[in-house]
C-alpha cells in the first residue's frame, strides 16, 4: 500500500498498492460504496405525522448488488380494518411507498420488512402489515392494494425481520403498505417504525 512519510510516521494512503490483499481491497470497496440518500420515494398519502420517510441505496462496487431501503414511521397513518389487502395511509392520494425503477434498483430478487418499533394505536389497530405491489399509482387509504408480489408478515414485533425470496416485481409497479387482517377499527397509528428493503442486480 502506498505510504507518505511524515517525520517518524508512515501514513497509509487510499491507493491500491501492489501489496494490498484481496481482503483489504474488499474492505476498501465497502467503505467507498456507502448508502446514499435517494430522496423521497413515498407518495403524499404514505407520509404520516411522525418523522418523514427516508430512502437509501447502496451499490456494491465488486458484485453489483443493489440494496434499496425505505424507512417508514407509521405515526399518523390509518388502517380501517374493512378488508385484508386494503392500503394503509394518511387519506391523501397516492399512498405508495416506492416505485420499481429497474434502471436504478435492478431486478429485485428478494425483499424484506424489518420492524424497529412495534406498531401501536390508542384504539384498535393491526400489526399484521404487508407490502404489496400494484400497477396503479393512485391507490389511497382503505382502497384495495391487492396481493401482487406480496411480502406477508403475519404480524410484526419489534426486532423482527420477514423475508420473501420470490419477489418477481414488475417494472414500474408501486409498493403499498397493506392490512394483513381486519383487526383494525378505523385506527390511527401513534407508533411503529418499519424498514422495507429490496435486493437487486442490474442486467449486464
Amino acid at each position: 500500500m502506498p505510504k507518505i512519510l511524515d517525520g517518524n510516521k508512515q501514513i497509509l494512503t487510499s491507493g491500491y498498492g501492489t501489496g494490498l490483499s484481496t481482503k483489504q481491497k474488499n474492505a476498501l470497496n465497502i467503505i467507498q460504496t456507502p448508502f446514499i440518500d435517494i430522496g423521497q420515494t413515498c407518495g403524499a398519502g404514505a407520509i404520516g405525522t411522525g418523522p418523514s420517510p427516508k430512502s437509501y441505496r447502496q451499490t456494491d462496487a465488486i458484485t453489483g448488488l443493489i440494496i434499496t431501503e425505505v424507512h417508514i414511521d407509521l405515526t399518523g397513518l390509518k388502517a380501517k380494518g374493512g378488508d385484508a389487502g386494503d392500503v394503509i395511509g394518511l387519506g391523501t392520494v397516492p399512498a405508495f411507498i416506492y416505485r420499481n425503477e429497474v434502471d436504478k434498483n435492478g431486478i429485485i430478487f428478494k425483499h424484506e420488512v424489518l420492524c424497529t418499533e412495534l406498531p401501536a394505536s390508542s384504539g384498535t389497530i393491526t400489526t399484521d402489515i404487508n407490502v404489496a405491489w400494484n400497477s396503479a399509482a393512485t391507490i389511497d387509504f382503505d382502497e384495495a392494494g391487492g396481493t401482487g408480489s406480496e411480502i406477508n408478515t403475519g404480524g410484526l414485533v419489534a426486532g423482527q425481520i420477514v423475508v420473501d425470496n420470490t419477489a418477481a416485481i414488475t417494472a414500474n409497479h408501486y409498493a403499498y403498505l397493506t392490512e394483513g387482517d381486519t383487526a383494525a377499527s378505523t385506527g390511527t397509528y401513534n407508533a411503529g417504525q418499519l424498514i422495507y428493503r429490496m435486493y437487486g442486480y442490474k442486467v449486464r
